[in-house]
Parts: C-alpha cells; structure tokens; sequence
C-alpha cells in the first residue's frame, strides 16, 4: 500500500522526517495500522515573546525559538514564580472618587440589607489600598458596577457630570468590561484572599442582573471554589465576619441557580468550618434579622434535596419524611426576626423567596406523586399554588415598589415561577374557590411583574404565551393595562 500524497499547500520543514515516514508507510503490510504520531513536547511555561506569538517554545532561556530569531533579549523578564498574566493597566478616569462615594452609599442603602458582605470600615480600608493594589482598587470597581447595573435606573444618566457615558446602563457596562479585564490580568493564589471572591461575586452579580444565565453561573462558580480555598485562620476580625457574610451569599446564590436552572452545587453549610452559624459578633445587630431568615430558607436544600430536584441519580433515595423536614425548615425560616426588625427590601425578598421556595416544593411532589385531593394540608393538594398566590397578593400589596425592583431579575424569575403554577391548576384542577378570586390574584401578579426588571422585556411575554397555550378561555380575562 503506498502512502497518500500531502494536501496541497502543506509544508514540512523537516524533510528528513518526511522522507521516514513516507519510506515506513510504503513498507507497511498490507492493513497494518500506523503508530500513533508522537506527542509534541510542551513546556510548563512559554516565553513572554512565544506567549504573545502562540509559538512552541522551548524550556531553556534564552529558547530556541527567540535564539534563532537574534531576539535573545526579549526571552527574558517573565516570572516563573506567578500566576499572573500580562500587568492590568486601570483606565484614567473611569472610576472617580464621586461614583464611590455614591456607589458605596446606594449599596449599603439598597443592597446591604440583603447582601451584608460590606460594611463601611471594609470599604475604607479599600479606598486606602487601591492607590497602590490593584485587587482592593478592582473590589471597588466590581462594586460600582453592581450597583450601576442594579440599583440605578438604566436611562437616566446620573453620572454624567463624572464620566464620558450615555447613560447609566453604558456606564455599568464600562465599569463591567474594566472588571472582566482586570480579572483575567490579576494573579491566581492557591490561598486567595477575601478580595478575589469578592471581585468575582461582583462579577457575577452583574451579569445575573443583565440576565445573562451562563456567564453568571460561571463566575458563581468560580467565586465558590474560591472561597472553599479561603483560609479563615489567616484573617483577622473584620474580613472572618464579613467572609461569614459571603459564605451565606453564595450558598443561596448557587441553590437558586441549582433549582432555576438544575444545576449542581458545590458549597456545603460545614465549608471551611464556615455555616455552621452566623458570627456572633453580629449577634446584636438587628440589621441582620433579616439575612438570617434568608440564610434559614435555603439552609435545609442539601445536595440529596437538589439531586432529587434535578433527577440526578444518587447513591441513595430521599425519604418521603425529609420533604417534610424541607417544608418544616421553609415554613419557619421567618420566624427568626420579629417582622417589625425587617426593612421593605428584606420583607420583599423574604416573603417572596418563601412563596416560591412552597413552590418548588409543590411541584417536586406532584412529580413523585405525593398530592392528593383528600389530603387535611394545603400543601399536599393539588390546587395549593392558588393559595400561594393569594398569600403572596396579601404579603406585597403594601410594600413599595422599590423594594421589590432593588433585587433584579431573578426576584421576578420567582414571581414568573409562581404564576405559571397558577395558570397550571386553574386549567387542569377543579377547584373549590370562585374564578374571579383567581383570576384577581394573578392580574395583580402580572400587573407587578411588569414592574420589575426584565418584565416587561422578558417575563410578561412568556407568560401571556403560557396563558394562551394552556388557558386560552381566560386570556382575555387576564390582561392587564401597562
């Protein structure tokens, strides 16, 4: 058998290893199989001249490559001692002193209540060291981009008379894109610091507000197997309470991920020995009533919980008992604050996250066939999710509007979630209560997801398609003027 002919255009510079080849697969039996092309040599690290090049290098400095080339003085000056890329030069002007002040003072007004993973002495201490590191300079960047893409209003232009942009939502995408590229130059620690989760939850919390799914389960991700390499006997007050905080943060995060959009999880409630409770040094601060009872909501979703979610197969079944543990745990999540504690932000959050949280549940046992008409709870029946919608008409009612909008997109995710579980019952079950009562509850549903962000763009769209597919005779019942 002779060996094919080389495609045209191709050219080897070593003739001599052709010729072999050529002359090996020509003495080759009949049918024979060829042995396997060996494997190019790689080095642990390239040169800087052959990394900009995307060129083989070779492990000896100056290499080869760069020697023959005359350009043995490029092949030095690269550390073989970091894992950092190329040096991360910050943009003059891109983030004043004015934006932090104001982007620092909307966080802990609008988002601290829920995310507490700042306090002002911390933010100080930033703004101190961003002169001279780049890492506390990129925490504050991250910041302000969570805050511009999340709290501000997009079309106003609030800081315009700071920085060159058309309006809120092109700055936040300035100061984003800035993060991003400060991310991918900073150097990697197998020990990082409490600032490098902090940047890549920043991160995160930004691309979930712009309702990019992907990307933000990404940076999830990688801000939790950051902090599972946090060591907290290194840090000193401060930074091990905050760090505490963030624990919390990303464990509800990453489970509302796992149930959105059936993903796995990675943190558990002993990470790093932390979980197991809130400091107590924050014992006394009511401010944090709150976050406690959202830390209690997701706290019972372990991994045999999400595994039975997603349909994953697992070495061992979950009882039916522990559903009921789940449901205890989420029913009584709220009753670790007295509701006179909690601020609007935090009752919306809460009350809503309940509801839907009642939801999922639901839904996992109507799928394992736990419902039953006959049965003395509410929750075991099929027609709950009208009793969940009435609960979460009542419970929202008297809260401004704000307070409900400062937890973007994924609050209305929620509300979405619930509403499609009512327009579900209301075409396939019975039920005992007047359609007039339904239908008003998920009107007010509808009227307040148009409100929030994405709702208009996004969520109401999908569900008028959702009504119109499974309950047409009600469709034009159940519009709503914007």
């Amino acid at each position: 058998m002779t060996s094919l002919p080389a495609q045209e255009g191709q050219r080897d510079t070593n003739s001599s290893s052709l010729a072999v080849s050529a002359a090996s697969a020509t003495a080759a039996p009949e049918g024979a199989i060829a042995p396997p092309r060996a494997k190019r040599v790689q080095v642990a690290r390239a040169c800087q001249r052959c990394r900009r090049l995307q060129k083989a290098c070779s492990d000896s400095r100056p290499c080869r490559r760069c020697t023959r080339a005359g350009l043995s003085d490029e092949c030095g000056g690269f550390s073989f001692t970091s894992f950092s890329r190329e040096s991360f030069e910050r943009k003059a002007g891109l983030l004043p002193c004015q934006v932090i002040d104001y982007c620092s003072g909307r966080f802990f007004e609008r988002l601290a209540p829920t995310i507490p993973i700042l306090t002002p002495e911390y933010v100080a201490n930033l703004r101190t060291r961003a002169p001279s590191e780049s890492e506390a300079y990129c925490v504050l960047l991250g910041l302000c981009a969570m805050v511009t893409l999340q709290v501000e209003d997009p079309r106003d232009k609030y800081f315009g008379p700071f920085v060159t942009a058309e309006n809120n939502v092109a700055y936040g995408w300035l100061l984003l894109e800035e993060a991003l590229a400060a991310h991918r130059h900073l150097a990697r620690r197998s020990n990082p610091c409490l600032d490098s989760v902090l940047l890549v939850f920043f991160i995160y919390a930004c691309h979930a507000s712009l309702s990019h799914h992907s990307q933000a389960f990404f940076f999830l991700r990688e801000a939790a197997t950051l902090f599972i390499l946090v060591k907290p006997d290194t840090m000193d007050g401060l930074s091990r309470s905050l760090a505490e905080r963030l624990f919390w943060v990303l464990l509800v995060s990453e489970r509302s991920h796992a149930i959105r959009y059936r993903r796995p999880i990675t943190l558990q409630v002993t990470t790093n020995g932390f979980g197991l409770s809130l400091s107590s040094d924050d014992g006394d601060d009511r401010s944090l009533c709150g976050f406690r009872c959202l830390a209690a909501l997701f706290r019972g979703l372990d991994t045999s919980f999400i595994a039975l979610l997603n349909q994953e197969t697992v070495s061992r079944t979950l009882a039916h008992e522990s559903l009921d543990d789940v449901e205890i745990s989420i029913n009584t999540a709220l009753n670790h604050s007295c509701p006179s504690d909690l601020l609007p932000t935090q009752k919306a959050n809460l009350r809503v996250t309940q509801l839907w949280l009642r939801i999922v549940l639901w839904q996992l046992r109507l799928r394992l066939g736990h419902l039953s008409e006959q049965s003395a709870q509410s929750s075991r029946t099929y027609h709950y999710p009208l009793d969940v919608a009435k609960d979460l008409t009542l419970s929202t009612r008297d809260l401004p509007i704000h307070s409900i909008q400062v937890h973007g997109a994924g609050i209305t995710e929620k509300l979405f979630d619930i509403s499609c579980a009512v327009v579900n019952v209301l075409a396939r079950v019975p039920v005992r209560v007047t359609k007039a009562a339904a239908e008003g509850d998920l009107k007010y549903v509808r009227r307040l997801i148009l409100q929030l962000p994405g709702g208009v763009t996004v969520y109401d769209a999908l569900l008028v398609k959702h009504i119109q597919q499974t309950l047409p005779t009600m469709a034009a019942a159940l519009e709503v003027t914007r």
